[in-house]
């Protein structure tokens, strides 16, 4: 009988541990499908969009009722952040065009709807009230904030979070794909969102639109890939891991032609060429000619200044030097353009472009070399593999680095102390 007993329970507890064990599973399995962050950041940009279009229809509405409201200054961005300072100086917020000026409230007064909170229109004298308090962003920290900004008309933009809400952002109608844009005028506000990321205009050569990029190389901030000026480049990273890392913050690794979108447009701007006009002197090789990668406090000088201008008027920062950056391209060994060898050769002697196409790796003018700044062209082995781009250049890649540099000849799942990433959106 005890024997009886002694397996029953065993028994028993066998089954236990197996529906603990499917419980186990099917919990967890839920959790990844369910996403239980992706579910929160959705459930902010719902937020987001709600209060944005709540506070645009208040403001339609006290027109009709008020046609002669005052709607604040032109060129001005109202933000949702608290501070003592009017102008914002205490916020690290993206730098406007000239003319431009950023405006800010304290706390006490944030979300009034008197005229004193962030949007200085009065929504009082009228007596249909449509909003208690001006709404503020969930977050509404330095990353996630809501901007106002009138000219005759309004434009309300915020940054959205999750992936769910990213095809809202970029068919809003707005001028920038990452954020959500609305109001009656959707060009009012300069698109500079968000901090250190910079628009690149499109280029029909490289069959790319309008995008986003980290204007400096991505640094490691808590694990996060972060475009800002402290801190040296995120390095020892595959090609790999950086798709997965930009993925991480609703972004991609930078293609091989946003990269020539970016390259073609600075090669055009006489502010970047020694000799003051496109063509004469050279372009600014970056930080090249050193011992070791650097943060972006010092721009440097001469042949290796680190900042280049694009046509906004925006800086870019080590886009031909510091350390070399992996693209999302890849391409098969065989395929690769062909250089004469496999060491660094010119851009001029290469003239067979295996399967792709000149304008994908070769300079605006193609007699330009390594002696305009350009920078040169690594082969690598011409076999079955898979090779990842890898553009621009090291710390101590001299005349090597360049706008143009382009190395084929590591793979996707390389890591070298000398090899960082830049996202783009």
């Amino acid at each position: 009988m005890n024997k009886k007993f002694s397996d029953t329970a065993s028994f028993t507890l066998v089954e236990l541990l197996v529906v603990i064990g499917i419980l186990a599973i099917l919990t967890a399995t839920v959790v990844i499908i369910l996403n239980p962050a992706e579910l929160l950041r959705q459930a902010r940009d719902s937020n987001r969009m709600t209060d944005l279009a709540t506070i645009d229809k208040a403001i339609s509405l006290l027109l009709t009722q008020q046609p002669d409201t005052n709607l604040g200054t032109a060129q001005t961005v109202y933000v949702s952040l608290p501070d003592t300072s009017s102008t914002c100086t205490s916020h690290t917020l993206p730098s406007l065009p000239a003319g431009y000026q950023y405006n800010c409230v304290t706390e006490a007064n944030l979300q009034n709807i008197n005229g004193t909170g962030w949007i200085p229109v009065d929504f009082t004298t009228t007596p249909i009230q449509s909003l208690p308090v001006l709404p503020v962003d969930p977050n509404n920290t330095a990353t996630n904030y809501y901007t106002y900004t009138m000219g005759g008309s309004w434009h309300l933009l915020t940054l959205l979070e999750s992936n769910k809400h990213r095809v809202d952002a970029a068919t809003d109608g707005g001028l920038s794909p990452a954020a959500y844009e609305t109001g009656s005028n959707l060009t009012l506000y300069p698109p500079t969102f968000p901090a250190y990321w910079i628009r690149v205009p499109g280029s029909s050569t490289h069959g790319t639109s309008d995008f986003y990029v980290m204007q400096y190389e991505a640094k490691n901030v808590s694990g996060v890939p972060t475009s800002q000026p402290s801190l040296t480049p995120w390095v020892s990273i595959s090609q790999t891991n950086a798709i997965a890392e930009c993925q991480s913050i609703d972004a991609d690794l930078i293609t091989n032609a946003q990269w020539q979108t970016i390259a073609y447009d600075i090669q055009q701007q006489p502010q970047n060429w020694s000799g003051g006009s496109v063509g004469s002197g050279s372009i600014h090789r970056g930080n090249s000619n050193t011992s070791a990668a650097m943060d972006g406090t010092d721009p440097l000088s001469g042949v290796n200044k680190r900042t280049h201008v694009l046509s906004t008027g925006a800086e870019i920062w080590d886009i031909a030097g510091n350390v070399w950056d992996w693209n999302k391209d890849t391409i098969i060994g065989t395929d690769k353009p062909v250089g004469g060898g496999a060491a660094w050769v010119e851009w001029t002697t290469v003239l067979d472009y295996g399967s792709l196409d000149e304008e994908d790796v070769k300079p605006f003018n193609t007699s330009w070399n390594s002696s305009q700044g350009i920078g040169r062209y690594y082969q690598g082995t011409a076999d079955g593999t898979t090779y990842a781009f890898l553009r621009g250049g090291g710390w101590a890649d001299g005349t090597v680095a360049g706008v143009e540099a382009l190395a084929l000849a590591h793979i996707p799942s390389s890591t070298y102390s000398y090899i960082g990433f830049r996202c783009a959106r």
